[in-house]
This record gives structure tokens, C-alpha cells and sequence, in this order.
């Protein structure tokens, strides 16, 4: 039996918004594996979770001989350089600065992705994506206000927004990756397990640097959270995929670059005692999306 062409899309649209819901869920687990251990760690479980799940799923699904494709080194570099030391930035900030507002600091992403695309891709900047890009500035300009009011450092916003550039750096060796071999799950598999050797690398290096030998910390405490962490993200990446997979990209990455929202409602319902939602990070949340939106939809 084949699917129609409007079941497809609402399929598509469900499966978009579970995966904007997903991704900002993972992290409230993260955020609370952060009171016992420290984010490099977390970073390592949950990317190693992703690399398992996603590796089985490609190993099921998929039949593209990605080894014998010049595709493979795009999916290396994007990995090492996003899902590698972009996801370990962002996990540094939803430890300082919580989900909610890590979440919308990271959504600056959109803005690195066009600008990169538009350079180095010869894509075209168009009159909404302008305004897109002015309304996610405006969202960081919200959380920068919102830092004067309460405990964290305005310096931390740093962090997420150069996760973001970097990200935006891998969606367009991704893409590049994709053109020449089109297998998502192959991709983000062979990208995670080079993000994994990266992060691994990175805290042999941390260890080293503070003991003579590799010294790995007890977990026992972190290591549920992560593991639900890492999980929940690997769940919204094959949501992701599958949404692409789908429906229309331009009414798919609206949808599921909700997270900001998603976000700062999880962080008020779970992190309320640790990490205060008020109206700044709210506004900002909302203005970012709506930016997103100009970007994506035209």
C-alpha cells in the first residue's frame, strides 16, 4: 500500500515536532548528568549512544556503499568539526547557562549556515532570509539583556554561538556529503563515529594534561542521565531524517527548529529550582523561531 501525498506531509510535520520536542528533552537529562560529571564526559556517552544507534539503523536500512564514495570525507569533516567539538561547546553551555537558553543562543546556526552556503555554495541571499537573520539577532540581543538580570555570565552566550558557527560549518559539508551520495543514515552514522574518536581523543588529551595517566571518573550517578540523554537524541535524529525523508524541506525545518520553545517549556517544568524561565528568555525563544522560520520557509 502506498502512503498519499497528504498523509506523507502529516506524517512528515508529527514527526518533525516530536523531533524538535526530543532533541531539548536529551538535554534536560544532560543538564541534570552535569551535577555528576563533567560535560565532556556526557558528551562521549550520549555521542557514542547516537553512534550505536544510528550505525544499527544504517546497518538495517540502508544499502549505499558509503566507504567506496568520495562522500565519506565530507561526513568525517562535519562530524569531527559538529558532532565532535561543536556538540561538546554545546554541552559545555547547557551546563553553564541551562537548555532553554543554550537552545536559543545555538539557533544562530541558521544564520552560519546561510552565510557559509551563500560564500562557498554560490546559494542566494534573499529579502526574508535577511529579516530572518535580524530577528535571531534580536533573540540573542533578548538572552544578552536577560544576563544582567540573573547569575550567569554574558561571556558564556559565546560558547553556544560558536557551536553554532561550527554547525553551520557541518550542515554544508553534509550537504556537500549528500550531493554526492544520498544516505542519511550512512552519513550521520560514519560522521558520529568520527565525532566519537574526536571526543575521545580530546579527553585522553584533558586527562592526560591533569595526571600522568588516562584517568576515567566514576559515573555511576551521571551515567542514567546520559544514557536516557543519549537515547532521546538519537531518537530525534532518526525522526529528523525520516521527516526529511518525507515531506518538504521548507515546511519540515520550521517545525523542527522549534526547539527553542520546546526548550524553555522543559526547562521551566523540570529545571524550574536551578534554571529561571522569565519573560527575556521566553521572548528571545520566540523571536529566534520566528527568524528561523523567515530563513527556512523562503
Amino acid at each position: 500500500m502506498f502512503v498519499g501525498s497528504d498523509n506523507a506531509m502529516l506524517t512528515a510535520e508529527l514527526l518533525a515536532l516530536l523531533s524538535a520536542a526530543l532533541f531539548p528533552l536529551g538535554l534536560i537529562f544532560l543538564k541534570k548528568g552535569f551535577y555528576h560529571a563533567t560535560p565532556i564526559y556526557g558528551t562521549i556517552v550520549v555521542t557514542a549512544i547516537n553512534a550505536v544507534v544510528l550505525g544499527i539503523a544504517a546497518a538495517l536500512f540502508s544499502h549505499t556503499a558509503i566507504f567506496l564514495s568520495s562522500a565519506i570525507v565530507f561526513f568525517i569533516l562535519g562530524g569531527v568539526i559538529g558532532q565532535g567539538i561543536a556538540r561538546y561547546l554545546q554541552f559545555i553551555a547547557v551546563h553553564l547557562i541551562g537548555p532553554a537558553r543554550n537552545t536559543t543562543a545555538l539557533a544562530t546556526s541558521a544564520i552560519f549556515s546561510s552565510v557559509i552556503a551563500v560564500i562557498f555554495r554560490g546559494e542566494k541571499w534573499t529579502l526574508p532570509v535577511f529579516f530572518g537573520t535580524l530577528a535571531i539577532v534580536g533573540g540573542i540581543a533578548f538572552l544578552a539583556n536577560e544576563s544582567k538580570k540573573t547569575k550567569w555570565k554574558l561571556e558564556y552566550l559565546a560558547i553556544p554561538i560558536v557551536a553554532a558557527f561550527l554547525y553551520g560549518i557541518m550542515n554544508n559539508l553534509y550537504k556537500e556529503g549528500f550531493e554526492k551520495m544520498p544516505d542519511a543514515l550512512f552519513g550521520g552514522a560514519v560522521g558520529l563515529t568520527a565525532s566519537l574518536a574526536t571526543l575521545l581523543i580530546i579527553a585522553a588529551a584533558t586527562s592526560l594534561k591533569n595526571h600522568r595517566t588516562i584517568k576515567i571518573p566514576k559515573m555511576n550517578r551521571a551515567l542514567p542521565f546520559f544514557f536516557f540523554a543519549g537515547i532521546l537524541n538519537s531518537l530525534a535524529l532518526i525522526l529528523n531524517f525520516e521527516a526529511l525523508k518525507l515531506g518538504d524541506v521548507t515546511v519540515v525545518y520550521p517545525l523542527i527548529n522549534a526547539q527553542p520553545l520546546f526548550a524553555t517549556l522543559f526547562g521551566y517544568l523540570f529545571l524550574r529550582q536551578t534554571e529561571k524561565i522569565n519573560l527575556h528568555v521566553v521572548s528571545g525563544a520566540v523571536i529566534m523561531v520566528v527568524g528561523i522560520v523567515l530563513i527556512t520557509v523562503f
